[in-house]
């Protein structure tokens, strides 16, 4: 229902079931286990800066290099 429902929003403008904003911090939680769990040790998470608390090996998971025409704008 997620998929149709943005679907639906893109075409119509009509509103998410879920806000935007949900869906960001939901993912991120899931991003987080996974680099936690590669990098096998803690680590501390900032939430309003969207960063590893001193931890340059993590912040550098944050981002990985994107398949041609996928960049992100710069």
């Amino acid at each position: 229902p997620h998929l149709e429902n943005w679907l639906d929003a893109i075409r119509n403008r009509t509103p998410l079931n879920a806000p935007v904003e949900v869906g960001h911090r939901t993912v991120t939680i899931c991003h987080l286990a996974n680099i936690v769990r590669e990098l096998d040790r803690p680590l501390r998470w900032d939430p309003v800066r969207e960063q590893f608390v001193n931890d340059t090996a993590a912040n550098d998971s944050l981002n990985r290099p994107r398949r041609n025409g996928f960049e992100l704008p710069a």
